[in-house]
């Protein structure tokens, strides 16, 4: 079959120009398309991001809340711990004060008074009055053998008249050791016990 085209050159000219112009308005119009496709896809991925920045920054919120909580906790519980353990501690002091009075108590002779008993930190110092050298020799032993009296030493020691008797004036100085108790038993209490029978002899 022959086909004729009875068209003029122009006719056809202008029906390729036609097609030209309707390729090209294709082009531009899925490129539009893409575009705006590609802003709308845009939008909404900068939407997800800001909610979950949004999200985010909330659960940050919460968690500064939570830490400011945890550290108010923590401040309270330190506090309260050191009030605990001031109070064990002046417990403690209190406790190791009556022992240390006990012993000196203990050690005393039957032929001796304590006329003062001075304690400064961890040292003490005891004024008194004895029957003679002798008993203020037993006293500092007595005092040697307890747990709580350390480096006992004889300051002075000077005669003293009462009521026409002889007597003797002394002062004794000693480190003290608060947490000197020991159990029953051991060897450090069967030795304060040997010091005691002997100062009671």
């Amino acid at each position: 079959m022959i086909r004729i085209n009875l068209l003029p050159s122009e006719q056809k000219k202008e029906a390729r120009a036609l097609g030209d112009l309707i390729v090209g308005g294709l082009v531009i119009f899925a490129v539009i398309v893409s575009i705006l496709a590609l802003h709308l896809y845009q939008a909404k991925a900068l939407r997800d991001v800001n909610k979950e920045t949004l999200r985010v920054e909330k659960r940050i919120k919460e968690l500064e809340d939570v830490k400011e909580k945890v550290e108010a906790f923590k401040a309270k519980n330190a506090e309260l711990e050191r009030r605990i353990k001031l109070i064990q501690l002046l417990e403690q002091n209190r406790a190791a004060q009556l022992n240390v009075m006990e012993s000196l108590a203990e050690a005393i002779p039957q032929r001796a008074w304590i006329d003062k008993f001075t304690e400064t930190g961890d040292k003490a110092k005891v004024e008194g009055i004895a029957w003679n050298e002798f008993t203020v020799s037993d006293f500092m032993k007595s005092l040697k053998s307890s747990n709580y009296f350390n480096d006992v030493e004889l300051v002075s020691i000077q005669k003293k008249e009462m009521q026409n008797l002889p007597l003797r004036s002394f002062v004794i100085e000693s480190n003290l050791s608060y947490s000197g108790k020991v159990e029953e038993g051991s060897e450090d209490t069967e030795k304060t016990e040997k010091g005691k029978n002997k100062a009671n002899l």
